[in-house]
């Protein structure tokens, strides 16, 4: 009994201790030039698609919140962080950068969904998984909503 339980301990912690031993994701530096929307920003290495995040398109409803708030978290001028995770591809089908965009410590994607836009295109929509998909799964359920 003392041998079965110590195993399942160590199938329990196993995992946990791989997680935390992962190594930091490492980014590039950029500038923003401007946004396109709420999930798109063009910078100084080309046009970012934000990974993981949908935001209402330009003439839709909320189009106009999404991408006021893109703005406000990194303006044009300021310095972002572009991190592509190996699990995701390196453009989309447009020819944009697939990246998480970081101002500092804080996530542009993330911010984006708790104010609204939508968790998506991930493993559970049969995209590439990424992994910050459960944090912004988790998030989008308490989201805001960019709606009209």
């Amino acid at each position: 009994m003392g041998r079965t339980t110590a195993a399942f301990a160590a199938v329990l912690i196993t995992p946990c201790i791989a997680f935390a031993a992962a190594p930091a994701e490492a980014g590039v530096t950029v500038t923003v030039d401007h946004w396109s929307d709420g999930d798109t920003v063009v910078t100084s290495v080309g046009k970012v698609r934000l990974i993981g995040i949908d935001t209402p398109e330009v003439g839709r409803c909320g189009y106009v919140r999404a991408s006021n708030r893109a703005k406000r978290i990194a303006p044009a001028g300021s310095r972002i962080t572009l991190t592509n995770p190996t699990s995701v591809q390196d453009k989309d089908r447009y020819g944009r950068l697939l990246r998480y965009v970081n101002v500092g410590t804080v996530d542009v994607g993330l911010r984006q969904i708790r104010a609204g836009a939508k968790a998506r295109y991930d493993g559970r929509d049969g995209y590439d998984q990424h992994p910050r998909q459960y944090r912004y799964r988790t998030a989008d359920r308490n989201y805001a909503d960019y709606s009209c």
